[in-house]
């Protein structure tokens, strides 16, 4: 099996996890309690997830519209409780007598969702319209990304 079929496969994906990692753990180490901060770390989770789910891949290509919104949905469906997990991470490590997020601010969060879900059909709406465009199938591309990027595999 050929290591570029999926994005585990390779090395920028595999760094930019490895990034995504040291930062959360630089960012539980750090007090404070900004809000964008939890957004940004969820945000770019529920990125990574998505770009490694769309990387799988598909003998349908009929149907890529139809999972890319899919999978921009589910995005912005988990974006908000994955930062509400986030938050109760940070609080539980840090110990305090009060906690680091406010239910002010975790309500904010929650209150958001349609928001996230919005922007996360939007963007897979547009993803799967722009790789429609190119007129390319997951084969054409997978074999073209594995002839550009044979030196970069591990």
């Amino acid at each position: 099996m050929n290591d570029l079929q999926v994005p585990g496969g390779i090395l920028w994906f595999r760094v930019s996890a490895l990034l995504l990692g040291i930062g959360l753990l630089v960012w539980l180490a750090i007090e404070e309690q900004n809000v964008v901060s939890v957004l940004f770390f969820s945000g770019a989770i529920c990125t990574w997830l998505a770009i490694r789910i769309l990387f799988i891949p598909s003998k349908k290509s009929k149907q890529l519209l139809l999972r890319h919104v899919l999978v921009g949905i589910g995005a912005g469906l988990i974006l908000a409780p994955l930062a509400i997990l986030l938050m109760a991470i940070k609080t539980g490590i840090h110990g305090h007598g009060t906690p680091d997020f406010s239910v002010e601010q975790m309500q904010m969060v929650i209150s958001r969702v349609w928001v996230f879900t919005l922007s996360g059909f939007l963007l897979g709406f547009g993803s799967g319209i722009w790789r429609l465009a190119t007129g390319r199938d997951d084969e054409t591309q997978r074999e073209e990304t594995c002839q550009e990027l044979k030196i970069f595999t591990i």
